[in-house]
């Protein structure tokens, strides 16, 4: 059987664009190209706290609540939080400018060891007015004052304590670190601890020290000045999670 040229490209067309021999790659090289010159850019993914309906209702909640409150109200908020650093592996990205041709040089990289070669776990306060104390615990902590709602915060202890000395609490909402400002301060340590040499849980502690006691009042003051943002931004989203906190 005798099949002309012409008879064989025409079947060619009718193929499934997949069948194509080499189409499917310039398709997506073309579909990519019209998507970027649409305004259509490549980025990371966030990484994000996981919410269930629940935690947005609850976040939507109080920023309904507070959706009234200026920087005055916030300046008489205690932020309150722990967090857990460890000597070796850093929490956040750290960036190199360098040359290509020094792609093997050692300061490319950043070591990371099995348990971190040892951690420590901290907790603070502050507010408008500056950071306040720094404890260091190591263990399972039940008689202090945070906002959050971790088990080890709402102990027995703590409740009457703070009914005790009349401090109001805010019904804070579970998964909601976007709420409290001082997050944004584990984050300015965490990047700030890639400029020491540690070798040690000692090193480690005394450099979280030097750098919180550095934290100017300024820092402090901005970051409660964004308050209002993030619950105007929460309502919004109606308590789902924003790109912006």
């Amino acid at each position: 059987m005798v099949v002309s040229a012409t008879s064989q490209k025409k079947d060619k067309l009718k193929l499934p664009l997949e069948n194509r021999p080499g189409q499917g790659r310039k398709n997506a090289r073309t579909v990519r190209r019209r998507l970027f010159n649409a305004g259509y850019k490549s980025y990371t993914t966030k990484r994000k706290p996981y919410r269930k309906p629940s935690h947005c209702s609850a976040r939507l909640k109080l920023a309904k609540q507070c959706s009234d409150w200026n920087f005055s109200d916030w300046k008489t908020v205690i932020f309150s939080d722990e967090s857990h650093f460890e000597v070796f592996n850093r929490k956040n990205k750290s960036f190199v400018r360098r040359l290509p041709s020094e792609s093997d040089k050692p300061f490319n990289f950043q070591p990371r060891v099995q348990g971190g070669g040892g951690s420590i776990s901290v907790c603070g306060i502050m507010t408008a007015k500056g950071v306040g104390s720094l404890a260091f615990y190591d263990g399972h902590v039940t008689c202090y004052y945070v906002q959050d709602n971790a088990p080890c915060h709402k102990s027995a202890f703590s409740m009457k304590w703070l009914k005790k000395n009349k401090i109001n609490l805010l019904d804070w909402p579970a998964v909601s670190p976007d709420f409290n400002a001082i997050e944004n301060l584990w984050d300015i340590i965490d990047n700030k601890l890639n400029d020491y040499r540690l070798n040690n849980v000692n090193d480690l502690q005394q450099a979280i020290l030097e750098i919180w006691t550095k934290i100017s009042n300024e820092t402090c003051d901005n970051l409660v000045w964004s308050m209002p943002r993030r619950i105007k931004k929460c309502v919004c989203v109606k308590g789902n999670t924003s790109a912006k906190y």
